[in-house]
Parts: C-alpha cells; structure tokens; sequence
C-alpha cells in the first residue's frame, strides 16, 4: 500500500522516448487527503497501469511531457478525482494520452496540452457532477466521453460536464445518459454520412451525441449542441452558411431532420426535439444534407379535397412517399403514394389530392411518411386541413342491381341515428335497420338475399332528411 496524504508524488519516466509503465499500481493506492492538501500523482513522460485498489480521494493525476511521445493511461476499476493532460505534440509526435481502458471521473477532467484517445469500444465516463475543462482544438477528448444526470424538471438549461451538450428538460423530470463521440472520423459513429454511395460524401461534423433514457419525457425537450473548429470535418461554418440538426434512431442508417435550418455565428445550435432512447444527434450544414431533404410540405383544402405539395432537395435511396391521414393525429391510415425519385441531387416538386376528403369528416391530420428501398421509413412533420364547406346528408348504394348484400357509403353531417328502409313495388316495408352512425363517412351493408327478384325502393333518413333510390334485385 501507497498513501500520498499532503504532498506530490513525482515519478519519471524510464525514458525520454523509450517504452515502459512509469508508475504502476498492483497492491493499493490511496490518495485520501483534506481539502487543503489535494496530492499529486506527476508523471513525467510516463504511463499510469491500475490493476489494484485506487482510493481517488482529493488527489489529481497529472500526465506531463515534452517528448511527444504518446503516453497510456489503464485505470480498470478505478476513478480518479482530478486528471490532468499536459503532454503537448511535439513535431510529428502527437503527445497526448491514450486510454487502455474504461475509465472515470468524479471531479475536473483539466486540458493544458494534448488530446485524450479513446477508441469506439472505451470511454471516458465522468460522474453526474464532474466536467471537462479547457477543451480547445489542440487538446480535448477524442473518442467517447459519458456522462449521466437525473434531471429535476424545471425550465433552464443543464449543462452535460461542459462537454458540448445542454438540455432544457421544459418541466419534464427524467433521467439522461449523454455519450459524446467525436475526432474518430468513423461515419455513423462520430459523424453521420449519407449512406448512398452516390451521396457519400455527404456527411456532417465529427462530432455524434447519442442519448439514452429509460424514462423518456411524453413531451419535447430543447438542445443546444456545440462542438469545436476541428470536428467541421470539412464543413464551413462562416457566419453565412445554415446549420441543420440530424437525428437517427436506427445507429446511423437513416437520419430525419430535427427543426429547421439555422444560420449561426457560433458552432452551436438550438432544437427542440422529443427524446427516443439510443437516439443519435448530429449537425451538418444544408449544403449537405444526409438522407432524402424535405424542403417543404403543405396540405390545404381545395372544396372538399385534400391537396398536398411537397418538395425535396435530394434524395439517396427513396422508394416511396406514402400519404398518411388521421382523425385525431394519434391513428393513422393510408391514402395514396407517390413514386419517388431514387437518388438525386437536384431540387423536385410532387403533388398528390385526397378527393373528397371534406365529404367524410370537416377536418383531417396529413403527413407523409417516406420509404426506402430498404424499407427504412422516415415521417414528414404533421399538417391540419379543415374543409369550410359543412358537409351534406349523402348516400351511395352499390353493387345495381343488388346481389346477395347492398352496401351502403353514407355521409352524415352530424351523428345520430339512421334509419335504412327497403320497399317493394307495392309499398310494402320489406327491410328495416336502424343504426347510429357517425359524423362524416360510413359504411353498413344489407343483407338482401332473401328478396324476390324485382324493383325496390331504398329510403334513408337522418333527422329531417330522407333520401330515396330506385335499386333493382335480379
């Protein structure tokens, strides 16, 4: 057992450049202390192994160098309370910390010099009160950095360990796990890329934000994601250019805008957005976009059709575009597609009518729900149409001449009971239903295969109103 209390702990390493652990723990390490004391782990030009006890304590551990050299820090089970990078390139040489492990932080990750490394399968996991500090282009972490808060509800933002991310929770409680992954180049991991091959190139910055939560709030949240010159990725972000959110709920093989384009001074960004476990946010400019670009989508009454436009700025592997229509805006059904156009660069128009629309109910919820050929699906935002014209007391009878069932389409103006009548050429009630139908359109079907060939005549009444058809049963 080692137990640095009130003082600094200095350990050089074995070399300026050459291989070697600089200091490593197999037994215990304890750097327990009061507040005043706080002592320091220096390693010079070293590499910090942990495969013991680590009691953090108040300590902070210090990486320094002057070499360049590239140095390695394995934690295994332990959590340090302070760590700080002071290993500055030199040259080609990177400087820097590598992490060989999953590693954690319950108090101040401090950047002087020098990037933290990761790979995609490790992170760095900072406690619900930790942060970063000192982040800039020469000097942050590079891979995935986590960290975990449970939210109290109210209507200010929550900075995530000042690690690009802040959260208005819009008086929800919730708990959230934000895990930032940037400076890995790895698309649809650390930058979202349009999976197309033909629109590869169009990707966003380097710089992915996926949350979790297991008690997702019911209604939207606010975000504002930030992120540094270096993870542009080639993005040029001058004051003049528009910024859009992604968001992918499938690890990266689609993604669906989320708000809409911003122009930005800064490189930060505000959306508002509902929150999806496993959900992966990115930024990219409208220059290029990563999946099919819905530039528009409308829906207005024309009478009593429904019309929809909608246009798109390009399009990487679209199939269909499917037209959805909703009572209420919770139950959708299908009412008609469009062919879309594959894969293109260059701005299309489409158009589509929901006839009648207006005669089965005075208003409707649409959205376009948009297919891949991979079947991947993505929705547009909802729009509400309401028909002025008040709709009329209507019915159609098919198939003429009846068979062994008529079927009945009926619009009603208002809910209430109808009643269906049938009569033969001598006047005679032969048929009698009552049912209670409601406003707008539906369909009820007569059994009529118990009637003798001949005419008929059917009645149908709703409040003051009647309508009569002359049918013949063959």
């Amino acid at each position: 057992m080692l137990a640095v209390t009130d003082s600094v702990l200095y350990v050089r390493g074995p070399s300026a450049t050459g291989p070697g652990v600089a200091f490593e723990n197999a037994g215990e390490f304890d750097q327990t202390a009061s507040a005043a004391a706080r002592p320091r782990l220096f390693l010079d030009e070293g590499d910090l192994l942990n495969t013991g006890t680590w009691v953090q304590g108040m300590g902070t551990v210090v990486f320094n160098g002057a070499s360049g050299t590239t140095r390695n820090l394995t934690l295994g089970t332990a959590t340090l309370h302070k760590l700080r990078i002071d290993n500055p390139a030199v040259g080609n040489d990177p400087g820097g910390v590598v992490l060989g492990s999953n590693g954690s932080v319950d108090g101040v990750v401090h950047f002087a010099n020098g990037h933290l490394y990761t790979t995609g399968l490790l992170h760095l996991r900072l406690s619900a009160t930790a942060r970063v500090f000192g982040e800039k282009d020469e000097s942050y972490v590079r891979g995935c950095l986590v960290q975990k808060k449970t939210l109290p509800g109210g209507s200010a933002a929550i900075d995530f360990g000042n690690m690009g991310f802040l959260v208005n929770p819009q008086n929800q409680s919730f708990t959230l796990e934000v895990e930032r992954r940037t400076g890995l180049l790895m698309p649809n991991f650390s930058y979202g890329q349009n999976t197309d091959p033909q629109l590869s190139s169009n990707h966003g910055i380097d710089r992915i934000w996926k949350l979790t939560t297991d008690d997702a709030p019911s209604g939207p949240v606010t975000l504002t994601l930030a992120w540094l010159p270096d993870n542009d990725h080639g993005l040029n972000f001058n004051g003049t250019t528009r910024a859009q959110v992604w968001r992918s709920v499938n690890g990266g093989a689609s993604w669906v805008r989320q708000g809409s384009s911003q122009l930005i001074n800064e490189r930060s960004i505000t959306v508002s957005t509902t929150l999806v476990s496993d959900a992966l946010y990115t930024v990219s400019t409208t220059a290029v976009p990563l999946p099919v670009v819905l530039t528009s989508f409308s829906a207005t009454a024309r009478a009593l059709d429904a019309v929809l436009k909608w246009s798109t700025a390009s399009e990487s592997n679209s199939a269909w575009f499917v037209i959805e229509r909703s009572p209420d805006g919770r139950s959708w059904v299908e009412v008609g597609r469009q062919a879309a156009a594959g894969n293109s660069s260059a701005a299309l128009s489409y158009s589509a009518t929901d006839p009648g629309a207006g005669r089965q109910a005075p208003a409707f919820y649409y959205r376009l729900r948009q297919l891949d050929r991979d079947g991947t699906a993505n929705y547009s935002g909802v729009q509400h149409v309401e028909f002025r014209k008040n709709l009329v007391f209507a019915v159609e009878a098919f198939p003429v001449p009846m068979q062994a069932f008529l079927t009945l389409d009926v619009v009603m103006p208002a809910a209430g009971p109808l009643q269906i009548e049938l009569f033969d050429m001598t006047g005679r009630l032969v048929i009698s239903q009552k049912v209670t139908a409601p406003m707008g359109s539906s369909r009820y079907q007569v059994d009529v295969r118990a009637l003798a060939s001949g005419s008929y005549t059917l009645r149908t009444v709703q409040g003051g109103r009647q309508i009569s058809r002359r049918l013949l049963r063959e």
